[in-house]
């Protein structure tokens, strides 16, 4: 089973995920924005709208915004980390400001959301 921890610093929002044995998996979500992965440990099956892919650690994965996805770990300790900037509005440079606090990200986050519903 998957375990996390959320860290938020200045403007960047970043999910830590650990999948400790081989076919645990992150379930399928889509995402608002482009996003970035840095899987630093182990290999995943990534599937999604447009197929499937497999990476092995350490790789960057790059998911345009409204893909669904998923991962599978395909060995066992797989860490992978996903990178999201925090937004201040609905269009693509609306960044926040580097000095907000930890709050003031929640708050925005709840306003315009990383995760896309589906």
């Amino acid at each position: 089973m998957e375990t996390s921890q959320i860290l938020l610093v200045d403007n960047v929002f970043v999910k830590m995920m650990h999948m400790p044995k081989s076919g645990d998996i992150i379930k399928g979500h889509a995402h608002t924005f482009d996003h970035i992965t840095l899987l630093s440990s182990g290999s995943v099956l990534m599937e999604h709208d447009n197929g499937s892919n497999t990476f092995k650690a350490p790789q960057l994965i790059v998911t345009p915004k409204g893909i669904t996805h998923k991962f599978t770990a395909l060995e066992d300790n797989v860490l992978i980390c996903c990178v999201h900037a925090i937004r201040d509005g609905d269009d693509v440079d609306d960044v926040a400001p580097q000095d907000i606090d930890v709050n003031h990200a929640k708050s925005l986050m709840a306003a315009f959301p990383l995760t896309q519903q589906k």
